[in-house]
C-alpha cells in the first residue's frame, strides 16, 4: 500500500475511534443524566409521600384529640355545656324568688326564653368550643393540598365528622335536650334544692341524650378516618403517590337537577351540606377505593353504613321536634 494511502487509512482509523469514544461518552453520559433523573424522581416521590404521611399522621393525632374528652363516663364538653346553661338559667330568676316561681320558670316550656337561655349557656361553654375548634383544625389538615386525588376520602369523611358536630354541638340541640329536659322537683322544695335539682338534671340527662344518640355515631365517624388513615400510611410510596394522582368517580349526591341548581345557588349549597348526601360521597369514595383497601374495607363498611342510618333518623328526629315542641 503506498504511504499516502497509509496515512489516509490511518486517518480514518483514528476519525472511526474518536467517533466511538464520543459516541461512548455521549451513551455514559445519557445514562448517568438518565440514573440522576430517576433518582430524583424518587427523592421527589419519597419526599411527597412523606409529606403526605406527616399530614395523615396529624389527621389521626386530631382524632385522638377530639375522642379523648368524649370517652369520659360524663363527655366533659358537654357536662360544662350543661352547667353552662344551668348558669345562664339561674340568672335569670329574679331577686328572692318562692320555688313555684323557679319551676313555673321551667315548666312554662316558654320557647323564646328557653332558646334564650340554651343559646346564652351554649355561647359561654369554653370546652364545647374548644371542642369544635379541634375539629376544625382536623377539616383543616384534611383539606391540605396534599390530600388530593382518591386521597379525599379521608378529607370527606372528615367534612362528615364536622358536620355531625356541628349538629350535635349547636346551640340548637342544648336548647332541643332543654325542652325535652323533665324536672322532678316539688314546689315544696327550697329554691336552691331546686336550682341544684335542675342543675343536677340537666346535666345528667343531656349526657344521657348525649350518650345514646350522638355518642356512638361520633366515635364510628372517628374510628373511620382513623382506620383510613392507618391504610394509606402503610402503602407504598408508589402506591401512596398513585391515588394522590388517580381522580376519584364521582357519585350522584342529589335529585335536584342541574338547571334548578344553576337557578339558585343556594339550593347546592344547601344540598352540599346535608349529612346524608355527606355520608353517600363518602360511601361512593370507599367503595372506590375497595380493592386499594382490602382487608380494611369491610371494617370501614361496618362502620360508615350505621352512621348513614343514625344521620337519617336524626333528621328526621330534628324535624318531627321542630314541627311540635318548638311550633
Amino acid at each position: 500500500m503506498p504511504p499516502g494511502d497509509n496515512i489516509q487509512f490511518g486517518i480514518m482509523i483514528l476519525t472511526a475511534l474518536i467517533m466511538v469514544f464520543t459516541g461512548a461518552a455521549t451513551l455514559i453520559a445519557l445514562l448517568v443524566f438518565l440514573s440522576a433523573l430517576r433518582q430524583y424522581k424518587n427523592d421527589q416521590l419519597q419526599q411527597r409521600a412523606a409529606q403526605t404521611r406527616a399530614d395523615l399522621k396529624e389527621i389521626f393525632g386530631d382524632c385522638n384529640r377530639f375522642a379523648h374528652p368524649l370517652n369520659q363516663n360524663y363527655p366533659y364538653p358537654i357536662l360544662h355545656t350543661a352547667t353552662a346553661i344551668s348558669k345562664e338559667f339561674r340568672s335569670r330568676i329574679e331577686a328572692s324568688p318562692q320555688s313555684e316561681d323557679v319551676l313555673r320558670l321551667f315548666r312554662s316550656r316558654n320557647k323564646e326564653l328557653l332558646t334564650s337561655i340554651g343559646v346564652e349557656g351554649w355561647i359561654s361553654s369554653t370546652q364545647v368550643i374548644r371542642l369544635m375548634s379541634i375539629v376544625e383544625d382536623l377539616e383543616h389538615k384534611a383539606s391540605s393540598p396534599n390530600i388530593r386525588g382518591k386521597l379525599l376520602l379521608i378529607c370527606h369523611a372528615s367534612y362528615l365528622l364536622a358536620g355531625l358536630v356541628a349538629k350535635v354541638c349547636s346551640p340548637e340541640s342544648f336548647v332541643e335536650m332543654l325542652h325535652r329536659l323533665e324536672i322532678t322537683c316539688i314546689q315544696k322544695d327550697s329554691v336552691e334544692d331546686i336550682l341544684n335539682e335542675i342543675t343536677v338534671e340537666l346535666q345528667q340527662g343531656i349526657c344521657k341524650t348525649f350518650n345514646k344518640t350522638y355518642r356512638d355515631t361520633i366515635k364510628r365517624s372517628l374510628y373511620f378516618i382513623q382506620t383510613v388513615a392507618s391504610a394509606f400510611m402503610k402503602l407504598e410510596d408508589k402506591d401512596l403517590m398513585e391515588l394522590a394522582k388517580n381522580q376519584h368517580k364521582q357519585a350522584p349526591l342529589s335529585n335536584i337537577t342541574h338547571s334548578e341548581i344553576e337557578a339558585d345557588p343556594i339550593i347546592k349549597i344547601e344540598e352540599e351540606a346535608l349529612l346524608l348526601n355527606r355520608v353517600k360521597w363518602v360511601k361512593a369514595l370507599l367503595d372506590d377505593l375497595k380493592d386499594v383497601l382490602k382487608k380494611d374495607y369491610n371494617d370501614l363498611r361496618e362502620l360508615i353504613d350505621p352512621i348513614e342510618t343514625a344521620c337519617a333518623t336524626l333528621l328526621e328526629d330534628a324535624a318531627r321536634f321542630q314541627q311540635t315542641v318548638l311550633a
